[in-house]
């Protein structure tokens, strides 16, 4: 990473204290949409397989590989991704990737066979992966800090919605068009709205703090005048008017370009406690989601002697629960604080995974099945509100890929783990300790963070991420362990 002169601006003071305009609710619409498309591709797969595997006559095997070879493109592209948009920008990256994910989905309408059809979902998963990063890293860049927690929050929200959305038209196409072309329909569907919602990404601007780091100051400025102007809305107060227009004393920042290499270093160096949250807290939420998923699929519902055809619906209760868990978070990070919000939520839900122990009738287990799904959400919203503001501008969506490609480690490892574990022993009770266990790096990982850990609501990323000068009060894990970056190197 060169570094160059120091530049002195108060456009991200401005940033930060500016009141809530039309722009940020443009903002929030389209990354959140974006996320929604995420879960819709994720979450329909499931919903289509049993079409599939009748269509090309697949093993269980082969349904298991597609799962995996998904997971293993998310990995990829959530590492390869996130470098790329801190080296190249945030906008291209969240553009790129919604136009990559567009023109595989859509190839995915027209699979011949079970080998083009996992080929393009290899490659549709590159470019979900991506959007984790580069959607997550972004999302905070441009919110008010008052604000930005509760908006993160509202934004990841999309992924239970995605995720019903899924269900409800996969459920409707599957009832009222010939199953091999009801799937298609449905893959069909995600491209239509990706290209809808590329339309309205395109006039978000490139994030300002990325834009300073590359010493373009004059674009930096220009982005946060326009920001201002449109306070001037109709239904504005003059007061809030007067606020997004107030200057402030500059401060300095030098620019500096990101390297691959030098990031990793950094990030498994200085900010080694940090980047390892991050990862902890992604490996614990994803290990629970595909774990209770594959619990309900291969073991409660059938030891319950529920019929294939009445499982969707008990997954529309759990994903309605994960929306009513994001609601929460949005709350809680603000009303609560990052940290707080993030012990409660990883607690709970490790805790609400001990009722499948002692809940032996169907409507006891769906019950815990739906707090899982509460506090799982709840937990990785907080998770990812955490992780995008503990980390500088200059590695965030690099280190944010990183924990998202540990957290797939954890989605392939809970399913085969889960189902060895029942299948040697025939009880339920052994899946559940395992699940407990893959659970249990998140809620310790909170504990540290809540007991040494920086508290970033209501500051700015820079100060949370203990660049430009933070106070040494504000980063006491850094300073006991030695995870405090170079002062004013932004």
């Amino acid at each position: 990473m060169t570094a160059a002169r120091p530049i002195q601006t108060d456009a991200l003071t401005r940033l930060d204290n500016m009141p809530w305009t039309r722009f940020h609710t443009l903002l929030t619409v389209a990354l959140g949409i974006g996320w929604a498309l995420d879960s819709f591709e994720t979450n329909i797969i499931g919903s289509v397989f049993g079409v599939l595997k009748a269509q090309w006559h697949l093993s269980s095997t082969q349904g298991s590989l597609a799962v995996s070879m998904w997971v293993i493109g998310m990995l990829i592209g959530a590492i390869g991704f996130g470098y790329l948009a801190d080296r190249y920008g945030r906008k291209r990256l969240f553009l790129g990737t919604l136009l990559w994910y567009a023109a595989f989905s859509i190839a995915t309408v027209f699979s011949w066979n079970y080998e083009s059809f996992l080929f393009f979902r290899v490659m549709t998963a590159l470019a979900v992966g991506g959007e984790y990063s580069a959607v997550t890293a972004t999302m905070g860049e441009f919110i008010p800090k008052r604000h930005r927690g509760r908006t993160d929050a509202s934004i990841l929200s999309g992924f239970p919605l995605g995720a019903l959305a899924s269900a409800a038209v996969t459920l409707l196409l599957l009832n009222h068009l010939p199953r091999d072309i009801a799937w298609r329909v449905g893959f069909g569907l995600g491209t239509t709205l990706a290209l809808l919602f590329f339309w309205i990404r395109r006039v978000i601007p490139e994030s300002p703090r990325w834009l300073l780091q590359q010493g373009r100051l004059a674009e930096v400025e220009a982005i946060v005048e326009r920001i201002a102007a449109s306070a001037s809305s109709p239904g504005m107060s003059a007061a809030l008017q007067e606020q997004a227009c107030r200057r402030y004393a500059p401060s300095p920042y030098v620019p500096a370009t990101p390297a691959f290499m030098r990031n990793i270093r950094e990030l498994f160096g200085a900010y080694r406690l940090r980047c390892g949250l991050a990862s902890a807290l992604n490996f614990s939420q994803v290990a629970v989601v595909y774990g209770v998923l594959s619990l309900m699929a291969l073991v409660i519902l059938p030891y319950m002697k529920v019929p294939a055809d009445d499982m969707p619906i008990y997954y529309v209760y759990g994903n309605a629960a994960a929306l009513l868990g994001g609601l929460t978070a949005s709350w809680l990070v603000e009303a609560w604080g990052r940290r707080l919000s993030l012990l409660a939520s990883y607690s709970f839900t490790a805790l609400a995974i001990v009722p499948l122990y002692v809940l032996h009738t169907l409507p006891g287990m769906v019950t815990a099945y739906c707090l899982i799904q509460f506090g799982v959400t709840w937990a990785y919203i907080s998770g990812y509100v955490v992780s995008s503001e503990v980390l500088p501008t200059r590695m965030r969506a690099t280190g944010l890929g990183i924990s998202v490609a540990v957290g797939r480690v954890g989605a392939m490892l809970a399913p085969l783990s889960l189902t060895y574990a029942y299948q040697a022993s025939g009880s339920p009770s052994s899946a559940l300790l395992v699940l407990l266990l893959l659970a249990l790096p998140g809620p310790i990982a909170a504990a540290l963070w809540w007991r040494m850990g920086t508290e970033t609501r209501n500051v700015s990323l820079e100060e949370g991420s203990v660049e430009n000068g933070a106070t040494p009060q504000s980063s006491r894990i850094d300073a006991r362990y030695g995870d405090l970056a170079p002062t004013r190197t932004h």
